[in-house]
């Protein structure tokens, strides 16, 4: 290595020392680095695009996913929710498969450079390392487009981001590459056989209406898809942008992995990818009917978008068991929930086969889609090289498992916790497995993370330095009552509709659904209702509490109010499974913190989440919104709606107090508001402030003289922000919502009090 690097170098070999060094600029990598350098390491990121975002970066454009398809209120958190909310705010443009444009190259930019301790070398591709022994890496060795550097970049700590596992595979790290065997680990969508198979890189497009009509002849080394049979369940149809111009953007489905290697063979990969796009843009040009006269590309990708490669192995190996059955892990630090999603071997190759199964059987649901599930530390950091870290889709997962932990949100939370630990590591001067052998530092860095606004599944904030904890009342102006109206919409009962809800006092007298009838003749329906653990608990095992029946009445519309008489235990989640028919509509309302719904077709043993949520009224009233939720100790709804709302009726302003019996000194004050992490902010429209959240605000302080006001803030539009001002004593303290981005409500998850 030490000759190759002078070799290259020509004796332009420039050094430097950090505590961490992130090999990888995606969104992990993005995410491990700004962690590690707000917790007060020196840090450097090394990316080998001139661009930060991997994927989902302009030069890729694929839609940054992750846990919130299959569980609802699940959004990521922490840095990689400050970063899309910024986006959308800033973004003109929609935030979707081949339409990202350099805007959320430039965010991901902007949040790297502000951050004092953290170096970013860009356009640097790691081509080695320097160990100090078998087990230890010394320093990697970059080589820098443009500028003929090479770099030895020293650390006490790596984190390899890079997706194949090129850092830790340089070290000697183990690693995997491939499909496991059915036997090894019991997966039952592991083949029979382990083989070397990974899933395809895929290239996008965006095409767009020009307004008058633009030939197009393919060249002649594209592929040809003369009919609609020969892209077989690939779909392909044309959408609007945001501004009313039509659109073809696009498609994942455009992978290509076997028979070629996506390491070795990358090059190869993007020439093929590149045939067949061409091939597919001359289908929807050239054959059958779909009105793409006026359409022309205005943008291809050329840099392939990889889905799976290395996968290097740490102290534990994650499988499709854990994934389906969220085990909790005792060093828990993230967590996914994209459904199990293994694209066809060969993607667009494999001609006769669905891209995915999925979307070949939607059945299939029964089986791939899960609820959200823990991710440990020991699937961060590599088995035999001590101080390697990873993050990202080259964890130490499973081939099947990787099907769900490989998007990218997941990766990105992958990424602030391995930011996060690396950090600890240097600090407590602690190797990562020790972390987790020890229950008080893996307890202590867990809180890190929740107080940094992650979140980790059943592990609430317990942190006895957060002065708000012990707040002797928290009072309100106001608060909101459960209201599910129909607000537009309905879905049929069959397939059969569930829905988790809060219950806030000690019976349920009557349950009403507000349903309508299209038949002719009384329709039969039939409730089940039983306690939930979490709004994404729909299948665990559990016996109804109360099973009634009813009939719908022809061509019935309204309230359907059932009589229940059930003693139930007061602030939990109850859930309600509705079996009837598919002339019975059930109206959708608008979506609760606290509310959750789902699906099952006939046949099905699971429930299935989905984003639409259902009008429902209890008697007596719930009353779920209260202003003690903002000291809980859980940022979003999970076992509790854990938010506190505001009456709309009441206007504004309005207010929170925390009472904390006595004057405490303190000096920052932590706050955490809603934006709406029911929706993924690729659904939100460009140039949008979530309407939820808290714009304008006042913090004010009971002191010896009296009310004192230490914050003023306008404008705001984040779900956190934290605020640092001179220590002072006060016995109470005062949030003033003056005012949000629309919504009539003041929305409050969480309020911290911290002297620091």
């Amino acid at each position: 290595m030490e000759s190759f690097g002078d070799y290259l170098s020509s004796g332009k070999v420039i050094e430097a020392d950090y505590d961490v060094v992130v090999v990888g600029g995606g969104l992990a990598g993005v995410c491990a680095a700004i962690a590690s350098a707000r917790h007060g390491c020196k840090t450097a990121i090394v990316q080998n695009r001139p661009v930060f975002g991997g994927n989902s970066s302009s030069e890729v454009r694929v839609q940054p996913t992750g846990a919130n398809s299959c569980g609802a209120w699940a959004r990521e958190t922490g840095i990689i929710e400050e970063l899309l909310i910024e986006e959308r705010a800033r973004n003109h443009d929609l935030f979707l498969n081949g339409r990202i444009n350099s805007v959320w190259d430039l965010i991901l930019y902007e949040w790297v450079k502000r951050e004092r301790k953290l170096t970013a070398y860009l356009n640097t591709h790691v081509v080695g390392v320097l160990m100090s022994g078998p087990r230890r890496i010394r320093a990697v060795v970059g080589v820098q487009l443009g500028s003929e550097r090479v770099y030895r970049l020293y650390g006490q700590y790596f984190i390899d981001c890079t997706g194949d596992g090129t850092v830790g595979a340089s070290a000697g790290a183990e690693f995997r590459y491939g499909r496991e065997s059915r036997r090894e680990f019991g997966e039952s969508l592991a083949p029979e056989e382990g083989d070397t198979m990974v899933q395809g890189s895929s290239l996008l497009f965006r095409a767009r209406d020009v307004g008058r009509p633009v030939p197009f002849v393919p060249p002649p080394w594209a592929e040809e898809y003369p009919t609609e049979g020969s892209l077989y369940m690939r779909r392909h149809t044309c959408s609007l942008g945001p501004y009313g111009v039509r659109e073809y953007a696009g498609y994942w489905w455009i992978e290509v992995g076997v028979p070629f290697d996506v390491i070795d063979q990358n090059e190869e990969v993007r020439d093929e990818l590149l045939r067949h796009l061409l091939g597919v843009w001359d289908h929807i040009k050239n054959h059958g009917e779909h009105g793409a006269e006026n359409m022309a590309i205005d943008w291809i990708g050329m840099v392939p978008g990889k889905r799976e490669s290395r996968r290097l192995i740490g102290d534990y190996i994650l499988t499709e068991d854990d994934v389906r059955n969220d085990k909790q892990f005792h060093d828990r630090v993230a967590y996914g929930g994209w459904f199990i999603d293994i694209h066809t071997m060969g993607g667009i190759l494999a001609k006769d086969q669905p891209p995915e199964p999925l979307a070949g059987d939607l059945d299939l649901s029964d089986k791939l889609r899960i609820q959200p599930y823990s991710i440990p530390l020991r699937c961060l950091y590599s088995k035999n090289i001590e101080n390697l870290l990873m993050a990202g889709r080259d964890i130490s997962v499973t081939h099947v498992a990787l099907g769900s932990t490989r998007v990218m949100l997941t990766c990105a939370v992958l990424g602030q916790a391995a930011g996060t630990a690396a950090a600890f590591s240097v600090k407590k001067n602690v190797t990562p497995r020790t972390i987790v052998e020890n229950p008080q530092l893996i307890r202590e860095l867990q809180q890190t993370l929740i107080k940094d606004d992650c979140f980790i599944i059943n592990l609430p904030n317990d942190d006895p330095d957060d002065i708000a904890r012990k707040a002797v009342s928290v009072e309100a102006s106001s608060s909101m009552v459960l209201k599910l109206d129909p607000a537009g919409g309905s879905s049929p009962l069959e397939p059969y509709r569930a829905q988790i809800f809060p219950v806030s006092e000690n019976e349920i007298r009557t349950l009403g659904l507000f349903l309508e009838s299209k038949a002719h003749k009384p329709i039969p329906v039939r409730l089940e209702v039983m306690p939930a653990t979490d709004i994404w608990s729909f299948n665990e095992p559990k016996e109804p509490l109360r099973s009634v029946e009813a009939s719908v009445p022809p061509r019935f519309k309204g309230w359907l109010d059932l009589e229940l008489k059930l003693k139930v235990e007061p602030r939990r989640l109850y859930q309600v499974n509705v079996y009837g028919r598919a002339e019975v509509l059930w109206h959708r309302s608008k979506p609760l913190p606290g509310v959750a719904a789902a699906y099952k077709r006939p046949g099905w043993r699971r429930w299935t989440h989905e984003k639409p949520v259902y009008s429902l009224r209890l008697e007596p009233p719930s009353k779920p919104f209260g202003p003690r939720n903002v000291v809980s100790g859980v940022a979003r709804p999970e076992r509790w709606t854990n938010i506190w709302i505001s009456d709309p009726e009441k206007g504004f302003p309005q207010t929170l107090t925390l009472n904390l019996g006595e004057p405490v000194a303190f000096n920052t004050v932590y706050l955490t508001f809603d934006t709406y992490l029911h929706e993924d902010t690729y659904n939100f429209p460009p140039l949008y402030k979530v309407p939820e959240c808290v714009k304008d605000y006042t913090l004010k302080a009971l002191c010896r003289e009296g009310w004192r006001t230490i914050v003023e803030y306008k404008g705001n539009y984040h779900r956190r922000r934290i605020h640092h001002f001179e220590t002072l004593k006060a016995s109470k303290l005062k949030l003033e919502v003056q005012s949000t981005n629309g919504a009539p409500t003041a929305r409050v998850y969480e309020v911290r009090i911290y002297k620091e």
